[in-house]
């Protein structure tokens, strides 16, 4: 087991370092919005070099044609009697718009090299899949027990929406929300308004009381489960909104003890009917 974890760390963490110098030349942005910001910055320059050329004496359709020629670098001979400021304005639109056209492909080339595409496009189908359900069940924290808790809530016949900071977490079929959900709109993306019930299993005390005083605060109406990793910690849910706080490693020790002394139990009564 220690060495399956060190195997996930060495491979996160080259994954977030490249993850983290990607924010830093793209200040932050993911690709998909960086994208936007190109497309929009693109539309802006056209606007600006179609306006300009028309106010320098060209057709609305030729400032149109000479803006797009200009910017795509594909550059035909310029109308005839062109003078300095017809020249000094193209300059600035080559200089302006080649450098847009070409961060703009850029970004492109690289959502579709690094699959940013498609999973954007899956993340878009899965929210409007979420969106669409009622009455489900949201899970905080996919770990061991989110993982059983999720198996036997589908092995009823509830809907499950998981929520998980881990972007590598494997939902299988399942729904899943990529995201703190100590965040209202991460809890938002997962339906938790719509939601019949909140199950919060994370490993954190602090985390799944942060999260039981949002869902209460966004869904009065919500039935909340906690996990309470220690006794500390069942007053503090209670009071931050849950109605059923559970501990599983004291559940867990109390089933197992009581097998034990079944166990023991069985033994003495056979020792005891022996002649």
């Amino acid at each position: 087991m220690k060495g399956v974890l060190r195997r996930r760390q060495s491979r996160r963490g080259p994954r977030s370092h490249s993850e983290s110098r990607r924010r830093l030349f793209s200040g932050g942005l993911e690709p998909v919005d960086r994208l936007v910001v190109g497309v929009a910055v693109l539309t802006v320059v056209l606007a600006v070099g179609t306006t300009g050329y028309v106010l320098l004496g060209l057709g609305a359709l030729d400032a149109l044609y000479q803006t797009v020629i200009t910017v795509s670098t594909v550059g035909y001979s310029d109308p005839a009697g062109t003078g300095a400021r017809y020249q000094v304005f193209t300059i600035a639109l080559i200089l302006l718009g080649t450098g847009t056209s070409l961060y703009t492909i850029g970004v492109v080339i690289e959502m579709l090299f690094e699959g940013r595409l498609d999973d954007h496009i899956r993340r878009r189908r899965m929210q409007r899949s979420i969106d669409s359900l009622s009455g489900h069940a949201v899970i905080c924290g996919y770990g061991q027990v989110g993982r059983a808790i999720a198996e036997a809530m589908i092995d009823a016949g509830t809907d499950v929406v998981l929520i998980d900071r881990d972007s590598d977490v494997d939902p299988g079929d399942l729904h899943l929300v990529s995201g703190d959900a100590t965040h209202d709109s991460t809890l938002r993306y997962a339906g938790v308004e719509s939601a019949s019930s909140l199950v919060v299993a994370l490993d954190s005390d602090a985390a799944n009381l942060y999260v039981a005083l949002s869902a209460r605060a966004l869904c009065p109406e919500l039935f909340i489960v906690a996990r309470a990793n220690s006794p500390d910690a069942l007053p503090k849910l209670h009071q931050a909104g849950a109605d059923r706080v559970i501990n599983p490693h004291q559940i867990g020790g109390a089933h197992m003890a009581a097998a034990a002394l079944r166990q023991h139990a069985a033994e003495g009564s056979e020792s005891t009917s022996m002649p």
